[in-house]
């Protein structure tokens, strides 16, 4: 066992997933989530008709750009185009996960499937998210993505409770 010294910091493994921001008009594409999934967990329970953008885990030795597309594809159907990292949060107590989130945003210009065991994807009116179920951090990721120059990219961290709360969050 380690004993820490005061002026240590704990440390902790993330798992290195992406968040999709797939954009067409004035709209994203997000799933609502069924609660369900291939392998169920009481996670997937929880964040039944919680509206997300898509995204999932990076695989070992993956490329975060070639994730993103895989993703896309498999969770909507559909090719990405112009895929961009925007953004790297690192997130701590995610449904007691600790992540290091990369922000991905680009366009489409296919139909997505209208739903999948994972939940229903939409198209959303920017406008009318905040009427709807998200994320605690989702808000403030897309305002900031919006905010974006074209060649910018931010950084931040995030605090959950362990479930879904948001304690705190930094976006620079």
């Amino acid at each position: 066992m380690k004993i820490m010294t005061h002026d240590e910091k704990p440390r902790y493994t993330v798992l290195p997933r992406t968040l999709i921001f797939i954009f067409k008009e004035n709209k994203l594409l997000m799933m609502r989530y069924s609660g369900k999934g291939s392998n169920q967990t009481q996670e997937k329970s929880d964040r039944k008709d919680v509206y997300n953008p898509i995204g999932g885990h990076i695989e070992m030795g993956e490329r975060i750009i070639d994730s993103a597309v895989k993703e896309t594809k498999e969770e909507a159907g559909i090719a990405l185009i112009n895929p961009r990292v925007r953004g790297i949060i690192n997130v701590s107590g995610f449904a007691g996960k600790n992540i290091m989130n990369f922000v991905v945003s680009g366009t489409t210009n296919d139909q997505p499937v209208s739903s999948t065991l994972e939940g229903e994807l939409q198209w959303v009116d920017i406008a009318d998210i905040p009427n709807l179920n998200v994320f605690p951090d989702l808000r403030p990721i897309l305002d900031k993505l919006l905010s974006l120059k074209d060649n910018d990219i931010f950084t931040g961290v995030a605090q959950f409770n362990g479930k879904f709360e948001l304690q705190h969050i930094v976006l620079e």
